[in-house]
Protein backbone atom coordinates (compact mmCIF):
# COMPACT_ATOMS: atom_id res chain seq x y z
CA UNK A 1 0.00 0.00 0.00
CA UNK A 2 1.53 3.29 -1.08
CA UNK A 3 -0.34 6.23 0.48
CA UNK A 4 -3.26 6.49 2.87
CA UNK A 5 -5.36 9.61 3.24
CA UNK A 6 -6.66 10.00 6.78
CA UNK A 7 -9.28 12.46 8.02
CA UNK A 8 -9.21 13.04 11.76
CA UNK A 9 -11.36 14.99 14.20
CA UNK A 10 -11.62 15.45 17.93
CA UNK A 11 -14.72 16.70 19.70
CA UNK A 12 -15.32 17.94 23.21
CA UNK A 13 -18.60 19.01 24.80
CA UNK A 14 -17.68 21.51 27.48
CA UNK A 15 -14.00 21.97 26.61
CA UNK A 16 -12.86 20.28 28.75
CA UNK A 17 -15.70 17.83 28.86
CA UNK A 18 -17.02 14.63 27.37
CA UNK A 19 -14.81 13.97 24.35
CA UNK A 20 -14.45 11.63 21.39
CA UNK A 21 -12.44 11.11 18.24
CA UNK A 22 -13.36 10.32 14.65
CA UNK A 23 -11.10 8.76 12.03
CA UNK A 24 -11.75 8.02 8.34
CA UNK A 25 -9.09 6.21 6.29
CA UNK A 26 -8.94 6.05 2.49
CA UNK A 27 -6.65 4.20 0.13
CA UNK A 28 -6.76 5.64 -3.39
CA UNK A 29 -10.15 7.26 -2.68
CA UNK A 30 -11.58 3.93 -1.46
CA UNK A 31 -12.89 3.94 2.12
CA UNK A 32 -11.09 1.27 4.12
CA UNK A 33 -12.06 2.22 7.68
CA UNK A 34 -14.28 4.70 9.51
CA UNK A 35 -14.82 4.84 13.25
CA UNK A 36 -15.27 6.99 16.29
CA UNK A 37 -14.47 6.36 19.93
CA UNK A 38 -15.34 8.22 23.15
CA UNK A 39 -12.15 9.09 25.06
CA UNK A 40 -13.52 10.40 28.36
CA UNK A 41 -12.99 13.99 29.47
CA UNK A 42 -10.60 16.11 27.43
CA UNK A 43 -10.19 19.49 25.80
CA UNK A 44 -10.93 19.85 22.10
CA UNK A 45 -7.21 20.23 21.34
CA UNK A 46 -6.32 17.11 23.34
CA UNK A 47 -9.04 15.20 21.48
CA UNK A 48 -7.58 16.36 18.14
CA UNK A 49 -4.15 15.02 19.17
CA UNK A 50 -5.68 11.75 20.41
CA UNK A 51 -7.36 11.34 17.02
CA UNK A 52 -3.99 11.86 15.33
CA UNK A 53 -2.16 9.42 17.61
CA UNK A 54 -4.87 6.78 17.24
CA UNK A 55 -4.84 7.15 13.45
CA UNK A 56 -1.04 6.89 13.32
CA UNK A 57 -1.14 3.69 15.37
CA UNK A 58 -4.04 2.22 13.38
CA UNK A 59 -2.44 2.96 10.00
CA UNK A 60 0.71 1.01 10.89
CA UNK A 61 -1.22 -2.24 10.30
CA UNK A 62 -1.78 -1.26 6.64
CA UNK A 63 1.98 -0.77 6.05
CA UNK A 64 1.68 2.38 3.93
CA UNK A 65 4.79 4.18 2.82
CA UNK A 66 3.19 7.59 3.22
CA UNK A 67 0.28 9.21 5.01
CA UNK A 68 -1.67 12.34 4.28
CA UNK A 69 -3.39 13.59 7.43
CA UNK A 70 -6.29 15.98 6.91
CA UNK A 71 -7.71 17.93 9.84
CA UNK A 72 -9.89 20.96 10.40
CA UNK A 73 -7.77 21.84 13.45
CA UNK A 74 -5.45 24.60 12.31
CA UNK A 75 -3.68 24.46 15.67
CA UNK A 76 -2.82 20.77 15.36
CA UNK A 77 -1.71 21.07 11.74
CA UNK A 78 0.46 24.14 12.35
CA UNK A 79 1.98 22.60 15.49
CA UNK A 80 2.80 19.34 13.70
CA UNK A 81 4.33 21.32 10.83
CA UNK A 82 6.45 23.19 13.43
CA UNK A 83 4.91 26.53 12.40
CA UNK A 84 3.38 27.05 15.87
CA UNK A 85 5.06 26.30 19.18
CA UNK A 86 3.30 23.90 21.53
CA UNK A 87 2.96 25.84 24.77
CA UNK A 88 0.54 23.60 26.67
CA UNK A 89 2.38 20.92 28.67
CA UNK A 90 -0.27 18.28 28.02
CA UNK A 91 -0.19 18.93 24.28
CA UNK A 92 3.63 18.84 24.33
CA UNK A 93 3.43 15.24 25.57
CA UNK A 94 0.86 14.29 22.93
CA UNK A 95 2.92 15.95 20.19
CA UNK A 96 5.99 14.00 21.35
CA UNK A 97 4.08 10.71 21.04
CA UNK A 98 2.71 11.69 17.62
CA UNK A 99 6.19 12.67 16.41
CA UNK A 100 7.63 9.32 17.50
CA UNK A 101 4.88 7.50 15.61
CA UNK A 102 5.43 9.64 12.51
CA UNK A 103 9.02 8.41 12.41
CA UNK A 104 7.62 4.96 11.53
CA UNK A 105 6.50 6.23 8.10
CA UNK A 106 8.50 7.41 5.08
CA UNK A 107 6.55 10.66 5.09
CA UNK A 108 3.52 12.18 6.75
CA UNK A 109 1.99 15.31 5.25
CA UNK A 110 -0.50 17.49 7.12
CA UNK A 111 -3.22 19.46 5.41
CA UNK A 112 -5.57 21.92 7.09
CA UNK A 113 -9.03 21.58 5.56
CA UNK A 114 -12.28 23.48 6.11
CA UNK A 115 -14.75 21.91 8.54
CA UNK A 116 -17.09 21.18 5.63
CA UNK A 117 -14.50 18.85 4.10
CA UNK A 118 -14.15 16.94 7.38
CA UNK A 119 -17.80 16.01 7.87
CA UNK A 120 -17.30 12.25 7.94
CA UNK A 121 -14.67 12.32 10.70
CA UNK A 122 -16.72 14.91 12.61
CA UNK A 123 -19.83 12.77 12.28
CA UNK A 124 -17.95 9.67 13.50
CA UNK A 125 -16.60 11.54 16.53
CA UNK A 126 -19.92 13.05 17.53
CA UNK A 127 -21.98 9.93 16.82
CA UNK A 128 -19.95 7.82 19.22
CA UNK A 129 -19.76 10.51 21.88
CA UNK A 130 -23.53 10.78 21.96
CA UNK A 131 -24.04 7.01 21.83
CA UNK A 132 -22.24 6.56 25.16
CA UNK A 133 -20.10 3.69 23.91
CA UNK A 134 -17.28 2.32 26.04
CA UNK A 135 -14.44 4.80 26.40
CA UNK A 136 -11.04 4.27 24.83
CA UNK A 137 -9.27 5.62 27.94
Amino acid sequence: METLTVYIDGASKGNPGKASIGIVIYSEKKLIKKYGVPIGNATNNSAEYMALITALIDCLSYCPADLEIKSDSQLLVKQMQKEYKVRDEGLQKLQFIASRLISRYNSVAFTHIPREENREADKAANQYMEAGQKQLF
